[in-house]
């Protein structure tokens, strides 16, 4: 009982682990148009499936299990999908396919099972493709074949692919010696034949018998293990062949070439002879470095072709009348010389040249990249027996030509011009990294028709006259990277920048522009304005801190590049407006490899990062915290609460300081303001003190007062708490501070002209007493004298009327105050008494001193403290 139970539980675990295995990764469904109509697809790729799945809808079309971990197919792998019409199953590791595999399937099309682990000679069986009787595509190319050791032909299983009697396209590997059975003569609806990345030493004249004579496609590309060797008649099968494809396979140009004599005279769509040329299999019958000849062009001349590939063979000459000298040129389309070493400039071939260009009437496409002829050498300018004419050094373009490609040309030891055509309908355009002595010009009143123009590493010191010329822009993509613009876009005093501005001003149609690796830290911030349409704009890897202004005035932007610049964060301008570009037509904004901070200062930034619907083009970037730590502005985000808890204490210690730096300071200023008069006064004891002291001038009282005995309970009670307690001022009273014994006139004559200020305090005793008179002529002595500062004359209980006329004498120099009981006034006169005492004639001492004869002016003091009416 304890064993059926044990085996329950292991049945039961295993079941689980496969449904688990099965529906945790479900595929895509979706529905995709292609050249077959509308199909449901399930998109099954990178799903880790170990078998196929079989949990899917039964009425797909097709299913796509690239990039999984399928080593075997079994039976009826497929039976549930009755419909299926393809199945994509590369880059798994397939080694097994079961005879049944493909049961069921009786409309299916197209199978691929390139890049797998296929035995080409032990997998396909007689019986495998028995049900595969409608497959009209069949790819099990970059597998791995079993190479023998001899030299013996190898036979494909031709009774494996007899049955594909429909099949159309078929891609192979092959072997080194591989010869192709009689099976292979059911394939008569064989139309393309590709061969890739194969194991090829030698095609012999019997290689390709069987296979249909309709073929119109072969490709051989790729093989470059070992040097390919060609007997004559090898294509001889193929001679309704349109396009013949040799690329990057080491066949070498001069076989190929021979290999020509079945299509002379004929029409072909392409011929793809690329890096026929290897250099590790060169030897002096096969060089890799050559130049074509009458003889090798024999036949390729002679071939009405359109797309015609000879770029990255060696070349590095021509004789006259060879590479350029077809019978009909008219038919050429596509011209691609790409990575050869030969010159168009040499003078004696300019003749041929002209006249190729002259009738190439079709042609729209010529590469003449990655040429690296030659530095200019010395005394090699011009052959100086070789009499070359002004209009040698001209040659015209095709107007039929849209796409030129004369990028990466190293070749100064010949001038030449390449002159556009009025009315031309160039398109594409790129002149990058170039190094030549051949200009490129536009005929005047060129109205252009370019949309695309990349000037990478163009200075733009060199191309500003040229580009100038257009009269018309219809320019949708400018590339102009590494060409180092810092010195124009950034800087407003150099010379070219008006002119940059101008050219910029006319890309009104741009669409695309990239700036990339220009050492820019910053725009003008009109040179993108009239970029109505600009939609997808880069400036990886230059110096930008920030993102400038100039980008924030564009409202059609959908692809943003920042990648590798100097970021540390991206403000809240800039925030709003990626936001705004976003909601408008959806928005890219790449930002990676920035040295971005993670702190304080860019809280928001991460916030955003994280809360924004704009693409990034990954989840997260790395940023810097402030110990120095790189982490993820993700894991910032998530542990914000523990690396950013310092930043709310950091705001409000910063408000609480504000707070308590401006309480200090407005109590500060309201004690000052409370005790305004007692630093006055403080201030000006002091700086009158050191104007004394320097002019010698010293007082013993502040203050002297003439009064009379009725004034005495006046002057003890409110008149000395206020002007010695709380001014601080020194007062001269005579029954206070007079000496007993000395005289009376003395001391009164020393006493006032000992102290800065003299108040009489008029009260009905003091007009009937004498001795005042003395007092007064005393007064009007030391103040003309200078001797004084003020005069203050206080009424108190009698009428102004009743004052001492001996006073008129000097009244011009009395300050005089009528006192009163009243609180309001009180407070006003008392103001006016201390500004009184505390201002004096020292300014105009200072100011009237210093001469030799003494002259002192006389100083009047204004009633400007009078309060009442005299």
């Amino acid at each position: 009982m304890k064993k059926i139970d044990r085996n329950y539980w292991t049945l039961l675990t295993v079941v689980c682990v496969w449904l688990s295995f099965q529906y945790s990764m479900p595929c895509v469904i979706r529905m995709e148009n292609n050249s077959q109509g509308l199909m449901k697809v399930a998109d099954c790729k990178g799903n880790d499936y170990r078998n196929v799945p079989t949990n899917l809808t039964s009425d797909i079309d097709v299913i796509d299990l690239t990039h999984n971990n399928i080593t075997v197919l079994r039976n009826n792998s497929f039976s549930r999908y009755s419909i299926l019409k393809e199945i994509i199953l590369s880059f798994n590791n397939l080694k097994t396919i079961d005879i049944d595999a493909f049961a069921g399937l009786y409309k299916i099309q197209s199978i691929d099972m390139s890049d797998n682990s296929l035995d080409v000679f032990n997998v396909y069986t007689p019986e495998l493709f028995i049900n595969l009787a409608n497959v009209t595509h069949l790819d099990i190319r970059r597998n791995k074949p079993t190479i023998a050791t001899n030299t013996a032909p190898q036979h494909y299983p031709d009774k494996a692919f007899a049955v594909l009697t429909k099949i159309s396209f078929l891609a192979v590997d092959v072997i080194p010696h591989p010869y192709f059975g009689p099976g292979f003569k059911k394939l008569q609806s064989l139309k393309t034949l590709k061969f890739e990345n194969c194991y090829l030493k030698l095609l012999r004249n019997n290689t390709f018998e069987n296979f249909s004579s309709f073929l119109e496609e072969l490709v051989l590309s790729g093989c470059r293990r070992n040097f390919i060797q060609t007997e004559h008649g090898v294509l001889s099968k193929f001679e309704n062949l349109i396009k013949l494809n040799f690329a990057e396979s080491c066949v070498h140009l001069i076989q190929v070439l021979k290999l020509l004599y079945v299509y002379e005279n004929k029409t072909m769509e392409s011929l793809i002879l690329s890096s026929l040329n290897c250099v590790r299999f060169s030897t002096k019958q096969y060089p890799y470095v050559m130049t074509i000849s009458v003889e090798m062009m024999k036949y390729l001349k002679t071939i009405c072709v359109e797309n015609l590939d000879l770029s990255d063979n060696g070349i590095v000459d021509y004789e006259p009348n060879s590479l350029f000298s077809f019978y009909r040129p008219e038919c050429i389309t596509t011209l691609n010389f790409m990575g050869n070493r030969f010159s168009l400039n040499f003078g004696i071939q300019m003749n041929e040249l002209n006249s190729f260009f002259r009738n190439a009437v079709s042609l729209k496409t010529l590469v003449y990249s990655y040429i690296a002829v030659r530095c200019k050498l010395p005394d090699r300018n011009q052959d100086k027996d070789l009499q070359i004419g002004y209009a040698d050094n001209f040659i015209f373009l095709p107007k039929s030509l849209e796409t030129l490609l004369v990028n990466n040309v190293i070749s100064t030891d010949f001038a030449k011009v390449f002159i556009i055509q009025k009315e031309n309908n160039l398109r594409v355009l790129d002149l990058s990294y170039s190094l030549s002595s051949t200009g490129l010009v536009f005929q005047k009143c060129n109205i252009s028709k370019l949309e695309s123009l990349t000037l990478d590493g163009v200075i733009y010191v060199l191309t500003s006259l040229e580009m100038e010329q257009f009269q018309n822009f219809s320019l949708k993509t400018l590339i102009w990277r590494d060409a180092k613009l810092h010195n124009v876009v950034t800087n407003e005093k150099n010379k070219y920048a008006p002119s940059i501005k101008k050219i910029f001003s006319k890309f009104t149609s741009l669409e695309y522009l990239d700036l990339a690796k220009n050492e820019l830290f910053g725009l003008f911030e009109d040179l993108l304005v009239n970029m109505k349409i600009l939609t997808e704009l880069h400036l990886s890897n230059n110096l930008f801190e920030s993102i400038p202004m100039a980008i924030l005035k564009l409202n059609s932007i959908k692809v943003l590049d920042f990648s590798n610049n100097l970021l540390a964060t991206i403000d809240s301008n800039t925030r709003d407006w990626a936001d705004r570009m976003n909601k408008k037509h959806g928005l890219t904004l790449l930002l990676g490899n920035n040295p971005f901070e993670c702190n304080c200062n860019t809280l928001e930034f991460i916030k955003w990062l994280k809360q924004t619907k704009v693409k990034f083009g990954r989840d997260s970037y790395n940023c810097i915290i402030n110990n120095g730590t790189i982490i993820s502005t993700l894991e910032a985000y998530h542990k914000m609460d523990d690396l950013f808890f310092s930043c709310s204490s950091k705001l409000w210690l910063t408000i609480s300081s504000l707070v308590m730096a401006t309480c200090i300071t407005s109590t500060f200023f309201l004690i000052i303001y409370s005790k305004r008069w007692e630093i006055c006064v403080f201030l000006y004891q002091k700086f009158r003190y050191l104007i004394e002291t320097k002019y010698k001038k010293q007082y013993t009282y502040d203050l002297y007062v003439s009064y009379e005995t009725d004034s005495m309970y006046w002057i003890k009670t409110v008149l000395l708490p206020k002007v010695e307690d709380e001014w601080g001022l020194k007062v001269c009273l005579k029954d206070r501070d007079f000496l007993v014994g000395v005289s009376r006139f003395d001391i009164e004559a020393e006493s006032i002209q000992q102290s800065r200020h003299v108040m009489f305090i008029i009260t009905p005793s003091f007009k009937n007493s004498k001795d005042y008179l003395f007092e007064i002529e005393r007064v009007k002595y030391e103040k003309m004298m200078k001797n004084m500062a003020n005069i203050l004359v206080i009424v108190k209980d009698i009428s102004i009327s009743d004052i001492p006329i001996e006073l008129s004498y000097i009244w011009n120099n009395v300050s005089l105050v009528q006192w009163t009981e009243n609180s309001e006034k009180l407070d006003i006169i008392w103001q006016r008494m201390k500004i009184c005492l505390s201002t004096d004639f020292l300014g105009y001492f200072i100011q009237n001193t210093g001469d030799n004869n003494n002259t002192i002016p006389h100083a009047r003091i204004t009633n400007s403290m009078t309060y009442g009416s005299i």
